[in-house]
């Protein structure tokens, strides 16, 4: 069994916008085994910084395995972005993800129905005094399970809270 992983961030400024960019990879091989893949997975994301806007997106994909009771391997993505925005006293942020995945027992590739989430999120919080914010949020997500929508990783929420620090 061998493995291996590398990985880069570049920052610059283009005008008055800060750009970071992240990549990595990692990868491990399996001798003698039955699988039909082995583990490697992939990144890269950007963030871009200007003013009080920040605006991200990140992409990601890999190849994993799981043991426990059935043994499987694992074949992922995720594509996500996201923005935040800053005025005064007050946080504005909204966020997107789409994900997939295929979950298969060893040495069986293409065999199963794909397993999904989508999720969109808003938020704003707001300074109430010095150490104290207040977060109004919204989120709404869907999750399949091969091919079938899960009602327990599924629906739309509200949320209120509070960050207090001393």
């Amino acid at each position: 069994d061998t493995g291996y992983g590398v990985g880069v961030t570049y920052v610059t400024t283009a005008g008055d916008t800060s750009v970071t960019v992240g990549a990595g990879y990692a990868a491990a091989d399996y001798i003698g085994t039955s699988l039909t893949k082995d583990e490697a997975g992939g990144h890269i994301g950007i963030s871009a910084v200007t003013g009080d806007l920040t605006v991200a997106a990140a992409y990601g994909s890999g190849d994993t395995v799981s043991g426990g009771t059935t043994l499987t391997q694992n074949d992922r993505e995720a594509t996500e972005f996201g923005a935040k925005y800053v005025s005064g006293d007050m946080t504005f942020n909204v966020g997107y993800l789409s994900s997939s995945s295929t979950d298969e027992v060893y040495g069986t590739a293409g065999t199963s129905a794909n397993d999904e989430k989508t999720q969109t999120s808003a938020s704003i919080d707001y300074v109430i005094a010095s150490g104290v914010t207040g977060t109004l949020g919204y989120m709404d997500q869907e999750g399949t399970n091969d091919g079938t929508v899960t009602t327990a990783s599924s629906g739309s929420s509200w949320y209120v809270g509070a960050n207090i620090s001393f």
